[in-house]
């Protein structure tokens, strides 16, 4: 460091220094955080080859666009008809009329499996307090650090692991899944109280995990040659679960189009807009096949297959972007979804269609709304990822809905939680963030990250562990309820039996007497979920207070109590 003297009275050499100094702060600040050296597993391999995909783009035009696009012209044959004379057509107005199914409310807990080729670097700068995107990394782990960005960039830590040789779509050559084992995995899942499973099978880079008959840019064609979905798929029915697939709906960080000469253009992240084609594209959109329309030659075909083949019981659109769903296909894809469906089996579809037609955003501005997307207007079921659309989504204007929130707040693996317990959640805090989302009327769809050959962490499956022990022991407070005034406060969180016969009050804070807020009805019992023995209390305003058990009173974990008429 500088002393005091040369920083009031610098000498030559004393301002040399503090120049230095001052321009090694600059350069820090304009890099970011320190940029640390990954563990082994989650750093560029000692044998890498840099092998991609073999064929280039030009090679795969020339040999797959015009069939790819012959096949894609009769599947969109069999979905405008199938939409035509099914119940359900491409449009907002028929996707609003398709009601949400039992299974999903009552379900309360499903699983959001976090994994794909950005799992292999399992990184995000890290910044305390705020949410973090691994699962952006092919795309940010080439963009300089920005501290405005939510997503951030990490060029400094890609070139200090992985090498600036390192292109994207190397990724694809390392993603065996050596240790993804679907079955045990789901079994987990089931063991620790979740109803439904939505893997990432599409995510922004377009790399499909399953056996798309679109693309080459899949888990079959390249790296594992494994079809995951069908994994996943199988692991969920053997285990009596529901299986629903994320899928990034709208639009890709990079597509190849067909000029009308022929000649390849780039569509970029955001829009339909194209630019002329650079050769960096054959390390972004390896495997692509290029078509001229990206909705009805790839997007919709690619997600129709896509249920004809797995059947799902969901599907997680993730297009909240800049196209307009009409534009985009979606309509289009739930449509046939509904129809394959209808009569057959409950399915459902959420809120991430695309943004509203114009009509629709004026109407709605006009009632001095401020969205222009579908998410809180339109879908089966609503979404939030943490807390973004808290204004729009309350109980006192109840549709179903969905919290996708994590274990961690990372979307995607990152290898600092091995070390960092304090990135994780605790279980009492896992616990009552869960019981907060449920009294006020939703599902947590709980994101887990699988590391870059498709492990689980350790610290989330105990956290995973936790979960499935608590809801053995309270989940009657929790699965098939519905809403109760006034839901959820700072001590207590409120739900009721499907049937409105029970009520329960999930005690957060444990203490010798808990006041109850919600409606207490005359001649009722209050017990201990599980237990017979009634508990005594007295009548405060339209509430109660309750003498709450010694075993129980000094309670770390949520415990809850069951009011209920005598019989």
């Amino acid at each position: 460091s500088l002393i005091s003297a040369d920083r009031v009275h610098p000498t030559a050499e004393g301002a040399e220094k503090l120049a230095d100094a001052v321009a090694e702060s600059i350069l820090s600040a304009l890099a970011g955080p320190a940029v640390p050296l990954a563990p082994e597993r989650y750093r560029r391999p000692a044998d890498w080859k840099g092998a991609i995909y073999p064929k280039d783009l030009h090679t795969i035009a020339a040999e797959s666009s015009e069939a790819t696009m012959e096949r894609a012209a009769k599947q969109m044959e069999k979905v405008d008809a199938v939409n035509r004379s099914g119940k359900y057509r491409a449009s907002g107005y028929s996707i609003d009329s398709h009601k949400c199914p039992d299974w999903f409310v009552d379900a309360k807990f499903g699983i959001f499996v976090d994994w794909g080729l950005w799992s292999i670097a399992s990184y995000a700068p890290y910044k305390k307090g705020e949410r973090l995107y691994p699962d952006w990394y092919e795309q940010r782990g080439f963009v300089p650090y920005d501290p405005d960005d939510q997503i951030f960039g990490c060029w400094e830590y890609h070139k200090k692991n992985w090498g600036e040789d390192f292109k994207r779509d190397h990724f694809i050559d390392l993603f065996r899944g050596r240790d993804f084992d679907a079955p045990k995995l789901v079994r987990l899942f089931r063991e620790c109280g979740a109803k439904y499973v939505v893997p990432f099978l599409k995510h922004h880079s377009g790399f499909c995990l399953w056996d798309c008959s679109y693309t080459f840019r899949d888990s079959v064609d390249q790296g594992a040659h494994r079809d995951f979905a069908k994994e996943i798929a199988d692991a969920c029915r053997a285990e009596n679960l529901k299986f629903g697939c994320y899928n990034s709906q709208a639009t890709e960080w990079e597509y190849p189009l067909l000029a009308e000469d022929g000649t390849l253009k780039t569509m970029l992240w955001g829009g339909y807009d194209t630019v002329d084609y650079g050769p960096e594209m054959e390390y972004v959109a390896s495997g692509k096949i290029a078509v001229r329309d990206f909705v009805r030659d790839y997007i919709v075909p690619q997600m129709t297959e896509f249920v004809e083949k797995y059947d799902p019981d969901l599907l997680w659109f993730d297009a909240d972007w800049t196209n307009r769903a009409t534009e985009n296909g979606s309509y289009d894809i739930a449509a046939y979804f509904y129809n394959l469906a209808e009569g057959r089996k409950e399915v459902c579809v959420n809120d991430r269609y695309g943004r509203l037609d114009p009509a629709e955003e004026n109407a709605l501005k006009r009632r001095g709304a401020t969205c222009i997307g579908c998410r809180t207007v339109r879908g089966d079921f609503f979404t939030d990822e943490w807390g973004d659309t808290s204004a729009d989504i309350t109980p006192e204007a109840w549709h179903p809905w969905e919290s996708c929130s994590g274990i961690s707040k990372c979307y995607g693996n990152h290898w600092m939680e091995e070390s960092d317990p304090s990135m994780v959640m605790t279980d009492r805090e896992f616990v009552i963030h869960f019981a907060d989302i449920v009294a006020r009327g939703g599902n947590l769809l709980l994101l887990v990250n699988l590391d870059g050959q498709g492990a689980l962490p350790k610290i989330q499956e105990e956290r995973l562990r936790s979960i499935g022990e608590w809801l053995g022991r309270w989940g009657e407070a929790i699965y098939a309820t519905r809403i109760l005034a006034p839901f959820s406060t700072e001590d207590v969180d409120y739900t009721a039996s499907k049937d409105g016969r029970s009520r329960y009050a999930i005690v957060k804070n444990a203490a010798d007497r808990v006041t109850l807020e919600c409606e207490i009805p005359e001649n009722v019992a209050v017990t201990v979920v599980g237990e017979s023995g009634e508990l005594e209390w007295s009548r405060a305003g339209s509430g109660a207070t309750v003498a709450i058990p010694a075993a129980y009173a000094r309670s770390r974990l949520p415990f809850c109590l069951k009011i209920a008429e005598r019989r």
